[in-house]
């Protein structure tokens, strides 16, 4: 159902290239708005264990689900959803990747062809402020990066934090689903400020030092950052 109109809760959809076979949708939502026939309305089933849960919470599952839908139907004419996996990560349809993310009102989600792209991860982070960045920076940055980052005033230490702490979420939703394997923050290091390379091995083919491309758009209320991985 590419064309059920969105409930009220859902707005501003929106879908944009972002390579061969590969698709970025986008759009708004308001918890505050949610009504119990939202996903009735939308076209996507409601999951086992989400009957009850918070507003917010169903809010930013349809959004999330409603962008993956339009970006299935652009990138590879599918009119399909992805079903949340057992660990809660979204299981695509065969020929398909993608990876979905959620934060203050807006849902994201970066859909490929399969055929043409081998893993993705994408994540949205509203901006740190400068104190909650300094208190996490232990936890997000490894040893040479809170060096590289020594030098910066607090406004420009949040800024980036920020946007290190969303490659390297967008790093783990792309490799996760390839090798099955969890890791954290301090298992992957940016070296360049569009490469992050492994510091632990995950599987034969994704081992220590192994360097990824990563891009980000900074916005006016956070960071978008994705990793799209192609075949070969």
């Amino acid at each position: 159902m590419p064309d059920a109109p969105l409930p009220a809760c859902l707005h501003d959809l929106r879908t944009l290239d972002r390579g061969p076979g590969l698709v970025l949708a986008r759009c708004g939502y308001r918890p505050e708005a949610f009504t119990e026939d939202a996903f009735d309305q939308a076209g996507v089933p409601l999951p086992p264990g989400l009957e009850r849960a918070v507003a917010k919470r169903r809010a930013e599952y349809l959004a999330g689900r409603v962008c993956a839908r339009a970006g299935l139907t652009l990138a590879l004419g599918q009119d399909a959803i992805p079903a949340p996996g057992a660990d809660r990560a979204p299981r695509w349809p065969d020929g398909a990747v993608g990876a979905i993310t959620h934060s203050h009102g807006e849902a994201a989600a970066l859909t490929g062809d399969g055929r043409l792209w081998l893993g993705l991860g994408l994540d949205r982070e509203q901006w740190l402020v400068p104190a909650r960045a300094r208190r996490l920076a232990g936890q997000i940055l490894t040893p040479r990066e809170r060096h590289e980052l020594s030098e910066l005033d607090d406004d420009a230490f949040a800024r980036r934090l920020t946007r290190v702490f969303s490659i390297k979420e967008s790093l783990f939703k792309t490799l996760y689903p390839l090798t099955g394997v969890r890791f954290y923050f301090q298992d992957a290091e940016m070296v360049a400020e569009d490469r992050i390379a492994l510091l632990c091995d995950l599987s034969n083919q994704w081992r220590r030092g192994a360097v990824v491309s990563a891009q980000w758009r900074d916005e006016e209320a956070g960071v978008l950052s994705w990793v799209a991985l192609p075949r070969g």
